[in-house]
């Protein structure tokens, strides 16, 4: 009897748990069913998100972009080639910049293409991210009220990107910014500024100081070319090519002309003697004597019948220095960009021998289409995420609807909100 009691019991314990187990699985027809008897909860949640996403990004779009909470961003990008070069490791070029913590803290490693990283590092310095804010005032770009320099470069490194393709050697420089003016003259600045720090970091002082040299010439140049008019000026107003040469004819003339002077004197003096008033042969003496005079005046004083004619005698010392300075002047010149031409042709064979290691790709350029925000994608995300969000409320509803259809549910739920010990 015994034995059958057990094998009795044994039998409704497993028909029991069979029993719980059935109730507890949940079959996929339940699953559609709450969903078809709560549908207009699903449809209303998805429904609203969905039109309210839409209205979200239309009346973004009907804003003006200074004004508008979800304004269209423009990214212009620069594109470099940056070579591995053979002019040191990173680790010493870091190193000897100071950049080395940087690097660390950037998680850039040593390994790989060191003028890449090198690259990697520059652009987004702290020295990068001042020198762009000296030129763009950030600060009342983006209108913050007493901003700290942390914030200004956070401000600027949120939309200031700089990626590298190690297979391809290709450095992207880009930068986000609802105004896509703005943004394009952002990158060509950093593209500058990294261009600057590279060149003095990676070694390149040949092509450093060809560039140089080639500033420098056209500088001597332009000045050459300026002394040469002035030459040419002094010249034309002078009339002559050495200041020597007309000192020296004027002395020759002044001197003729005065013996002829002291003669006609001389010769008017004897004729007076015989002469009888009125005479029309001392009357010509004496015109003679008078445009001798003249002569000696205009030469003496560079001047005649009013108006100027040559310089006179007391301006040859200063036009004699004024033509020695710009003589000298431009010999100088001449004899520097000779030095200089000798100097650049070194540097240009030193320099045809080392490869470049930064090159400018292609620079930015103003974007006529957006990059963000995608208003479609918004749309899109929310609706989805409202609709499942609206099948959660949907099953949680169910559930709280079974639970106050069950007596027993409620009673343990009341003694449990009480603080009292629920019964079994």
């Amino acid at each position: 009897m015994s034995d059958q009691k057990l094998e009795m019991e044994g039998q409704v314990a497993q028909s029991s748990q069979e029993k719980n187990r059935d109730n507890d699985e949940i079959s996929l027809l339940d699953l559609v069913a709450v969903l078809w008897k709560r549908k207009w909860l699903v449809i209303a949640i998805t429904g609203l998100v969905a039109f309210g996403s839409l209205a979200y990004s239309i009346g973004s779009l009907l804003m003006p972009p200074d004004k508008s909470y979800l304004p269209n961003v423009y990214t212009p990008k620069a594109t470099m080639l940056i070579s591995s070069g053979t002019t040191s490791s990173l680790s010493s070029l870091l190193s000897s910049s100071g950049l080395s913590g940087l690097a660390g803290m950037a998680g850039v490693s040593a390994g790989g293409n060191a003028n890449q990283q090198l690259a990697k590092v520059l652009a987004t310095s702290n020295t990068t991210l001042d020198r762009l804010n000296e030129r763009f005032n950030f600060a009342e770009h983006y209108k913050m009220k007493e901003p700290k320099v942390a914030e200004v470069r956070k401000a600027i490194s949120n939309n200031l990107s700089a990626t590298i393709d190690e297979k391809s050697n290709i450095f992207t420089i880009s930068f986000t910014d609802k105004d896509p003016a703005f943004a394009k003259e952002v990158v060509d600045e950093t593209v500058n500024i990294l261009s600057e720090r590279f060149a003095q970091l990676s070694g390149s002082q040949a092509i450093q100081q060809k560039a140089l040299l080639e500033k420098r010439l056209a500088d001597v140049d332009a000045a050459i070319s300026t002394l040469e008019a002035q030459v040419k000026e002094f010249q034309k107003k002078y009339g002559v090519v050495q200041v020597e040469a007309l000192a020296t004819e004027q002395i020759t003339i002044l001197a003729r002309l005065r013996s002829e002077l002291i003669l006609k004197e001389m010769e008017i003096e004897n004729y007076k003697k015989v002469a009888r008033i009125n005479d029309p042969m001392l009357t010509q003496l004496n015109n003679e004597r008078d445009a001798l005079l003249a002569k000696i005046k205009e030469i003496e004083t560079g001047s005649g019948s009013g108006s100027k004619v040559m310089p006179s005698q007391q301006q040859l010392p200063t036009i004699a220095f004024e033509y020695a300075k710009l003589e000298r002047d431009l010999a100088v010149q001449a004899e520097l960009f000779k030095i200089l031409t000798q100097q650049y042709e070194v540097a240009k064979f030193n320099a045809a021998g080392q490869e470049p290691v930064f090159q400018i790709l292609e620079m930015a350029e103003v974007p006529d289409m957006k990059s963000g925000p995608s208003r479609s994608m918004i749309c899109i995300v929310a609706t989805l995420a409202a609709f499942f969000v609206s099948i959660l409320l949907a099953f949680a509803s169910e559930s709280i609807s079974k639970i106050r259809r069950d007596p027993e549910a409620v009673a343990r739920f009341r003694a449990i909100s009480k603080g009292e010990k629920p019964g079994i």
